[in-house]
């Protein structure tokens, strides 16, 4: 009888040490797993935020010039060309975010560090606010008057060079949150 007791506590032992190997694999497994998402996660973020970046490397030239020529032409004492040949409407940018929001949407952001975590939220934060800019830039200059008269003309001109420096200056603020981020993911 002793003898059986004791085979049987050996074998209820095996088959425990057994399921627990099992979950300990299984559980390796699994966070492998996610770690490989997560990893594929910030390469995607990092391509969305490379292609952003030079989105707006393709923009702010033409928006310093812009400003610079809406300044230029404002400060003339007399307008007689009504119609800027240097403005070619606002082009502002709107951006991508489908990884960013994948990743939170999904849960894998949390495999993150909450330092990458904070700089990505920066970095869409600004971007975000930056398309909400641009949407009152939009509607402001669509009120405007048009007319070809010299008054009209200097209202939009001072729209235009007020407005573009704050296009510029959150461009630039933009493009130096993209190298921080990229080179926070790529640590």
């Amino acid at each position: 009888m002793k003898n059986k007791f004791g085979d049987f506590i050996i074998q209820v032992i095996t088959v425990m040490i057994g399921v627990f190997l099992g979950f300990v694999v299984s559980n390796w497994s699994e966070a492998k797993k996610e770690q490989t998402r997560a990893s594929a996660l910030m390469k995607n973020i990092s391509t969305e935020i490379q292609t952003n970046k030079a989105s707006v490397e393709r923009v702010i030239d033409y928006h310093r010039m812009v400003l610079d020529s809406s300044r230029y032409y404002f400060n003339q004492p007399t307008i007689t060309n009504y119609k800027p040949e240097f403005f070619k409407g606002v082009n502002t940018i709107s951006f991508y975010n489908s990884a960013f929001e994948t990743g939170i949407q999904t849960g894998l952001i949390n495999e993150i560090s909450i330092d990458k975590i904070q700089k990505l939220n920066e970095v869409y934060t600004q971007q975000r606010s930056y398309e909400d800019f641009s949407n009152l830039l939009l509607s402001g200059l669509i009120t405007m008057d048009f007319n070809n008269g010299e008054e009209s003309t200097r209202k939009i001109l001072m729209y235009l060079s007020i407005s573009m420096m704050d296009v510029v200056i959150k461009e630039e603020q933009l493009l130096e949150s993209y190298d921080k981020a990229l080179e926070l993911i790529q640590e």
